[in-house]
């Protein structure tokens, strides 16, 4: 009789004691969403984190301004070429820049200027919530650049501005661009920057490539800057 209760208790207490366990294990993740979720990140940023650093790094688009947080893209929009607007901020563009759909999807819009010298990209950014101190960004612009002899680039313009009541930074930089992941090495590059603080936080634009084919589109990317003003519809 002691035996038999002692086997009766034994598989009560397994009964009771599975539950327990299951609850002590993680939701397993389909091997598929964790596969997508690894390509986003890898898409997004370099060595991306969970928590989002104070600093955070840049993504694997040198074209881009700091990295927003994991899992966070610029925010779907339905963007007009012939009316180009982005977080409470309008433009205006003219030849040789040219409107092409984003070919990667962390840019919000991309210009080409193609001549004989080669492409410029002119590539446009914002990152809802984020963006960092305006320096910055442009310090990292800058130091994708270097001298032939591998050195820091040291006569980059900055100047700043104010357009249409909205703050705005430009940089005019000259050397070997060496951007970095998925950008080919350009030996006699130029990049033309601005950014601007909108009604909804900084956007970005950055014209870089050949420096005969940026220096062609030098006056339309002023025009650019100088066009800046409010969105009628913000966003």
């Amino acid at each position: 009789m002691k035996r038999a209760r002692l086997f009766r208790w034994v598989l009560g207490f397994a009964a009771l004691g599975l539950p327990l366990t299951a609850c002590t294990r993680g939701p397993e993740i389909p091997e598929s969403a964790e596969n997508a979720e690894n390509a986003e990140n890898a898409e997004n940023a370099e060595n991306a984190e969970a928590t989002p650093p104070a600093h955070p790094r840049m993504p694997s688009d040198p074209h881009a301004g700091l990295v927003p947080p994991t899992g966070t893209r610029p925010a779907a929009s339905s963007f007009d070429p012939a009316a180009p607007s982005l977080a409470g901020l309008r433009w205006a563009t003219q030849e040789p820049l040219s409107y092409r759909p984003p070919t990667r999807p962390m840019r919000n819009a991309e210009y080409v200027v193609r001549s004989d010298a080669g492409e410029a990209v002119m590539t446009v950014f914002h990152f809802p919530g984020m963006g960092g101190p305006v320096r910055d960004n442009i310090d990292r612009w800058i130091g994708q650049f270097q001298t032939r002899e591998g050195g820091p680039v040291a006569d980059a313009d900055v100047q700043s501005k104010t357009v249409n009541g909205f703050e705005v930074t430009t940089v005019d930089v000259r050397g070997v661009f060496a951007g970095g992941m998925g950008s080919p090495r350009v030996e006699d590059a130029r990049m033309l920057g601005a950014i601007v603080v909108g009604p909804e936080g900084p956007v970005f634009f950055k014209l870089v490539g050949p420096e005969a084919a940026v220096s062609a589109a030098e006056g339309a990317f002023e025009a650019l800057v100088d066009s800046f003003e409010p969105a009628t519809d913000a966003g």
